[in-house]
């Protein structure tokens, strides 16, 4: 057994079948690496294996084929004057061919179907070549994750005993987020309108935690999910400040492209995510509740199978949506939120491997969670709590099943598990204030 420093104690040998009567003399004791020494060993590890296949794929990045190339494509029309053909797959070739022309990935453009006022985010970038355009963008995503690491730090007790660089470190360990990295994409600026919304939801400051939610409209369809079910926790000043947020980006998207295509967009975007390798991802590859049910040989293009991850999104959406109880009370809310993001992230139509890194926030609240109740069962809660999401941790298990059996679509197995368990945590924790009292 270790102690508290690290070592193994002679008297403590002793008991567990060592040398009776503790060490023999001149044979010291062989210090143990403490917890916190083998996760840093741990992240180092992961995040050398993210670097090396960054190394690997470099030539691929240099000539377009990571997601960036839309944003870049949408951003470089919009300084070109072409708002209105933002939407046109024929100008989209057009502009790509001009900085991507050696991509094979592709039988066509990369599409751009997020909402035209996320558009005007890469403008600037598009000033820079395209390599160095991603590297900078990706440099925006390091600060991203120092600001939400600080953020985070500022409303949690827990975090406060980690230095911030050690919570970037391990943002950058987690699959993922080097996801994200790899392709370039725009999940890491969503998790920042999810923390800050939470930030304010922390201050009693409701109105201002939708308006956050509504400048994260450019992924609605992880969005609209979390803001029912916080509406319906919460009440009128949160859907208000939604409102008020959604309002201002259509405002923007319309001025970018005009009521014509801002009017078609909808439509557009719907055909884009139907259409089997070209927008839309692959049921086996989406770690969702569609993913799970469909994403299977035979079963993928099955429409009952996909009234099937309707009919069970609905279930589990009206599962958390019960929580409005528990969701009142501060003890039981840092619960009651994971379990919303979790489901935001199952019930979407569309779900990638990058979006998991939306689970930061849950995973920093839990570890809160179990830190408050350090002094009694503290550690025990916190293993139960993480024991579903140990596998989301786990690189190598992720390439696995990405590139060599194209199944991700299992993860969604943990994310369903780990509602269930924070849920039962949640109903334990309110039983027990409620005896207390």
């Amino acid at each position: 057994m270790a102690s508290s420093g690290g070592e193994v104690r002679p008297g403590q040998a002793a008991q567990k079948g060592g040398f009776p009567g503790g060490l023999p003399r001149g044979i010291t004791a062989i210090p143990l690496p403490s917890y916190r020494t083998v996760g840093r060993l741990l992240v180092a590890a992961l995040i050398l294996t993210h670097a090396f296949f960054f190394w690997r794929v470099r030539e691929r990045i240099a000539r377009g084929d990571p997601d960036f190339t839309a944003y870049y494509t949408a951003g470089k029309m919009l300084r070109e004057g072409r708002g209105p053909q933002l939407y046109d797959s024929i100008a989209q070739a057009e502009v790509q061919r001009e900085f991507a022309p050696a991509s094979d990935l592709r039988r066509g453009p990369l599409p751009y179907y997020h909402p035209p006022f996320e558009a005007l985010l890469f403008l600037p970038l598009t000033y820079l070549p395209y390599p160095v355009a991603f590297a900078l963008w990706n440099m925006i995503n390091l600060g991203l994750l120092a600001g939400i690491a600080l953020l985070l730090r500022n409303c949690l007790p827990a975090l406060r005993q980690f230095p911030p660089w050690e919570a970037v470190l391990a943002s950058l360990a987690f699959f993922p987020v080097f996801a994200n990295f790899h392709q370039g994409q725009d999940a890491i600026l969503l998790l920042l309108t999810f923390v800050l919304a939470f930030a304010a939801l922390e201050r009693q400051a409701d109105f201002a935690g939708g308006c956050w939610l509504g400048l994260g409209m450019f992924k609605f369809h992880f969005v609209i999910p979390l803001v029912l079910i916080l509406m319906w926790w919460r009440g009128r000043r949160l859907a208000l400040g939604f409102v008020l947020g959604s309002l201002s980006v259509i405002a923007i998207s319309v001025a970018l492209v005009g009521w014509h295509e801002a009017v078609q967009y909808p439509v557009y975007t719907w055909h884009i995510i139907s259409l089997p390798g070209f927008g839309r991802l692959p049921a086996r590859l989406m770690p969702n509740m569609l993913g799970l049910v469909s994403g299977w040989p035979v079963l993928e293009d099955a429409g009952s199978m996909r009234w099937l991850a309707l009919a069970a999104s609905a279930g589990l959406f009206a599962l958390v949506a019960s929580m409005k109880d528990m969701a009142r009370d501060a003890r039981t809310f840092h619960l009651c939120l994971p379990c919303a993001v979790i489901t935001a992230l199952m019930v979407s139509f569309n779900t990638n491997s990058y979006d998991l890194s939306l689970l930061i926030l849950p995973l920093a609240l839990l570890l809160d969670y179990a830190y408050t109740l350090r002094r009694t069962n503290g550690n025990e809660t916190l293993r139960s709590l993480l024991l579903p999401a140990w596998p989301l941790l786990i690189s190598p298990l992720w390439f696995f099943l990405w590139l060599r059996w194209a199944h991700t679509n299992l993860m969604a197995i943990f994310l369903l598990w780990w509602v269930f368990v924070i849920r039962r945590e949640s109903l334990r924790t309110e039983a027990s204030a409620s005896s207390s009292s």
